[in-house]
């Protein structure tokens, strides 16, 4: 990746795919939906595309359709699991994606987590202790002029949604005790809340994009389908990474 502009990424969420591809999910097809997000990403300039969990939902054949949409991409995509995925199907993919835990480009370092550690049966999910450990090691070793952007499914903070919040990352507050030690984190991205979100915390720009699925209303007691016509449908983000540690970002949001 070249110095002189920044990096390109892509972020696709919560596409949900289902054992078939005509099944529905909340009266939506997202298989369908998810088509309309490739066939747009497919024209993007990107370096490289995050997959940030819920790709399936709990749905073994869907792995296989995925990874040959993502085989026809001009660039390459990184999968990391939310809580409807299954880790060791996804595990079968580990040489098209799935795991690489670190993405280098330039003075940025690009870490993938897994928090769908310690499941509480109803969406929530933590970072264990070995992913913690090994956030803290990647961190370790960078030097002052080195910028990361941390990446995992479950919010790690609130969004202002009582359902939501009530199944996002367990153990948030040990992860903002580590990120608080290492200036270079300049991002986290998530996936889960099938909204867009923006927030800064500090130095550190919070970042979640709106699923391939359907979306939820923001703001609300209990789940609720977004019925707007202007957020409802399949949605992806740009992220632009640049040398000084400047994150530029924006939604893009497609016809339902």
């Amino acid at each position: 990746m070249a110095s002189d502009r920044p990096i390109r990424l892509l972020q696709v969420t919560d596409m949900h795919l289902q054992q078939e591809p005509s099944c529905l999910m909340r009266g939506a097809n997202v298989e369908a939906r998810f088509q309309q997000v490739i066939h747009q990403i497919e024209q993007e300039n990107a370096d490289f595309l995050l997959l940030t969990g819920d790709l399936t939902h709990h749905a073994p054949p869907a792995y296989d359709r995925l990874s040959s949409c993502l085989q026809g991409l001009p660039f390459p995509a990184h999968w990391i699991p939310g809580n409807h995925d299954l880790v060791d199907e996804m595990a079968r993919f580990s040489d098209l994606g799935y795991n690489q835990k670190v993405i280098v480009g330039g003075d940025w370092r690009i870490i993938l987590l897994d928090s769908t550690s310690n499941p509480d049966g109803k969406g929530g999910g933590a970072l264990s202790a070995e992913e913690l450990d090994f956030l803290n090691t990647q961190l370790a070793i960078l030097t002052s002029e080195q910028h990361v952007l941390v990446v995992l499914h479950h919010h790690p903070v609130s969004v202002e949604s009582e359902w939501m919040d009530q199944i996002g990352l367990a153990n948030k507050d040990r992860l903002w005790e580590l990120l608080a030690h290492y200036s270079q984190v300049k991002g986290v991205v998530f996936g889960h809340v099938h909204q867009e979100f923006q927030q800064q915390r500090g130095n550190v720009k919070l970042l979640a994009c709106p699923a391939t699925a359907p979306q939820f209303k923001p703001f609300s007691v209990s789940a609720v389908t977004e019925d707007d016509p202007r957020f409802m449908g399949p949605a992806y983000r740009r992220i632009q990474l640049y040398d000084d540690g400047e994150i530029q970002s924006e939604v893009v949001r497609l016809r339902s």
